[in-house]
């Protein structure tokens, strides 16, 4: 696919690869697998279906910065030579219904343990899909820096969590065959 953008897009698609192979392990797997763009990743918003109940696992491109020498930090001055590289964040993420017995009940110990153990099973594939995205591409190791996985707060009923991972990109790629990371 040609893409405008030859630092994020790409490495974002890449990532969404990944993830999509490592979830599609997970007992239940969520139905939709997609980049997603924005401050946050609205778990109510679809034109297709409750994407919270049948689950959702996406990358969404996060901020990003000029990054030379200090990898990850910031640039806090101008370069010598100008920007000479980019620290990149790439979201991944996985949200799923919470426990939703009949009206009138309340969740079991079973169902929270069994709904906890589905985060956890999610939050492991996105470990694999970070591991995946590092060795699709020698050396990339040392350009790539995961963040703290974090829960997600429960919103309209969802679940899951979300981890940052920031990447190391050149300064400039005008390349048709886009950035090697």
């Amino acid at each position: 696919m040609a893409t405008a953008d030859p630092m994020i897009m790409p490495r974002a698609r890449e990532m969404l690869a990944c993830l999509e192979q490592e979830i599609a392990k997970v007992l239940d797997p969520p139905l939709y697998v997609q980049l997603r763009t924005g401050a946050v990743v609205d778990h109510l918003i679809s034109e297709n279906a409750d994407e919270c109940c049948s689950g959702l696992a996406w990358v969404r491109p996060g901020p990003f910065w000029p990054s030379s020498d200090a990898f990850p930090g910031q640039d806090e001055a101008p370069q010598p030579k100008g920007v000479a590289g980019w620290a990149i964040t790439l979201e991944l993420g996985v949200i799923r219904c919470m426990p939703t017995p009949d009206a009138g009940d309340i969740p079991t110990a079973a169902d929270w343990d069994a709904t906890t153990q589905a985060v956890m099973d999610d939050a492991a594939a996105m470990r694999r899909a970070i591991c995946c995205f590092i060795d699709a591409l020698p050396g990339r190791a040392k350009n790539v820096l995961p963040g703290i996985w974090q829960p997600l707060d429960i919103s309209g009923g969802c679940v899951g969590g979300v981890i940052p991972v920031t990447l190391r990109a050149p300064a400039c790629d005008c390349s048709e065959a886009g950035p090697e990371s």
